[in-house]
């Protein structure tokens, strides 16, 4: 029987996404957030590294929209994007509740979750960004 590998930084994530809270590593040392992608700190001491909640605000650096179901789990058209967290880390997603035409790379985003796990959608605009 075949076994997916989920490693320990994988676990905390989804624990994270589970409880529908978006975290993010931290090097204890010297403060600085690490990226999802990179794994290269798990070869440390895990006393070197912390989880800390993200404020779930993101902007979209680059997406794309896919217009072949390949789930019925997921209706199309769905849009895939890359996020950088407003604390630095980037990750992929889905972006939903804007129309495929209406999204666009610098869109200002925040975190959810539906029963299918995180996704991202348009942010709404602060009283403060309003009246400037």
């Amino acid at each position: 029987m075949d076994q997916v590998f989920m490693h320990r930084f994988d676990t905390e994530f989804l624990a994270g996404i589970a409880a529908r809270e978006l975290r993010y590593a931290v090097d204890l040392r010297s403060g600085a957030a690490l990226g999802f992608h990179d794994r290269a700190w798990c070869a440390r001491d895990d006393r070197t590294v912390a989880w800390k909640r993200a404020s779930g605000r993101a902007a979209l650096l680059s997406y794309t929209v896919t217009h072949r179901p390949y789930s019925p789990d997921f209706a199309v058209p769905l849009v895939h994007g890359l996020v950088e967290l407003e604390e630095g880390p980037r990750l992929i997603c889905r972006v939903v509740g804007s129309a495929p035409e209406t999204v666009a790379v610098g869109m200002v985003l925040k975190a959810g979750y539906d029963d299918k796990g995180l996704l991202f959608r348009r942010a709404r605009a602060s009283a403060r960004s309003r009246n400037t």
